[in-house]
């Protein structure tokens, strides 16, 4: 049957379906695909579209979201969680989500052992704030030349954990009779041993590889901070760099003076412990940026801290330490001014008056040098260098801890 006029003037002409109302995707209940990360904190989380087979390209899912700057950003694998969801139909259709932590590249520490150390930190609960007190002293304890990575190493912790108790005992012992509610941690240097560069036998000889060196003295300084400044008001850590810390190529540093692995240390604990609530205003630090020495004011005396291994004229270590301070004296630097000189570097404790000052070369709590015990017939004994500064006498309580 022929169609009529009135049916093809009324037909409706398409040449295209209409679009149809698209069903709306259900995702079970937080794993909605998303992205969130916050600058402030240089971290957020990612949930993936939902996929199809239980595997996810992560580099493409930040694509996905950040473009051409997602290789500013790393997926933290451990953290990743997973969700299947079956979608209506038939038959059904199983999605696969995942969710996971992001961090900047810029900011991702990815040493494990740094993240368990931040968090026992923030654990901490921050005690009530004591009023300032006039006339406070200072309690010093001298870190240099633990030499971590050397034969004896093992020695070398187990002595410093002893160090750590009769330490704590002995400041409690002072703080019955004199008003001591501060303390400084200085670090002179050669807390580590490194690995190469600085004698023949040291790649032979050496038990840890620098990871491993750094992440001993870490979990060592962070454990006597904190058994120890909880004792006082307050607390400044003091690090400068020492020779076997420097960055060696065929015997010779080839970078900064900065650039240095006791330095770096101090500042991997500045990030620890500045993350805590309970130390953030409690403790200080000071870090040099460049320089060989510190030189500042604590308790009213002027402290220069050195590693040692600058001084050169002399026949001994007194002698070397006042040589070069009368040097610095003639250059009219900051460091001319101190009170009290602290060095290291030669392993063995010694302590000089001079024109009311104080030179102290702290001990050592390592095993002994080989070589220095074959070349000169001596050997040094193993101690924690401690003293209180501050007060009429300038300094008091020298003592080394055994």
């Amino acid at each position: 049957m022929a169609e009529s006029n009135l049916s093809k003037f009324a037909k409706t002409v398409q040449d295209r379906d209409p679009r149809q109302t698209k069903k709306k995707v259900q995702h079970p209940k937080g794993f909605e695909p998303s992205i969130s990360y916050s600058e402030k904190t240089k971290s957020g989380e990612i949930v993936s579209a939902p996929q199809k087979e239980n595997k996810i390209d992560w580099k493409e899912q930040l694509e996905s979201y950040f473009g051409a700057d997602a290789k500013n950003y790393k997926v933290l694998k451990d953290t990743a969680e997973i969700r299947f969801w079956d979608t209506a139909g038939n038959p059904p259709q199983r999605l696969y989500y995942f969710k996971a932590k992001i961090v900047s590249n810029k900011a991702y520490m990815p040493d494990d052992d740094f993240k368990k150390l931040l968090q026992e930190a923030k654990r901490k609960k921050p005690k009530s704030k004591k009023k300032p007190v006039k006339d406070s002293k200072t309690f010093v304890i001298c870190l240099s030349d633990f030499q971590i990575g050397k034969a004896g190493t093992s020695n070398v912790v187990e002595r410093f954990v002893d160090y750590i108790d009769k330490t704590v005992d002995h400041i409690k012992t002072l703080q019955k009779y004199e008003n001591i509610n501060q303390v400084l941690y200085a670090g002179l240097g050669d807390i580590l041993e490194g690995t190469c560069g600085f004698y023949p036998m040291q790649e032979f000889s050496v038990e840890m590889d620098a990871r491993m060196q750094q992440k001993v003295a870490r979990r060592m300084i962070y454990r006597l901070i904190k058994d120890t400044i909880p004792l006082f008001d307050k607390g400044l850590v003091a690090f400068i760099g020492g020779n076997h810390a420097e960055n060696r190529k065929n015997g010779k540093s080839y970078t900064t003076f900065g650039d240095n692995k006791d330095v770096m240390l101090a500042e991997e604990l500045q990030e620890i412990f500045k993350e805590a609530p309970a130390y953030k205003n409690k403790l200080d630090f000071m870090i040099p940026e460049n320089e060989l020495s510190l030189t500042f004011e604590i308790s009213d005396v002027v402290v220069s801290m050195i590693h040692g291994h600058q001084l050169r004229s002399g026949s001994n270590a007194q002698a070397k330490q006042r040589n070069w301070l009368a040097n610095q004296s003639l250059s009219r630097n900051a460091i001319s001014d101190c009170d009290i000189l602290l060095s290291g570097h030669f392993h063995f404790f010694s302590a000089y008056e001079t024109s009311d000052r104080l030179l102290l070369q702290a001990s050592t709590i390592d095993d002994g040098s080989e070589w220095f015990e074959n070349t000169m017939g001596d050997r040094s004994r193993a101690g924690l260098t401690t003293l209180v500064i501050g007060g009429t006498e300038k300094w008091s309580n020298i003592r080394v801890i055994r």
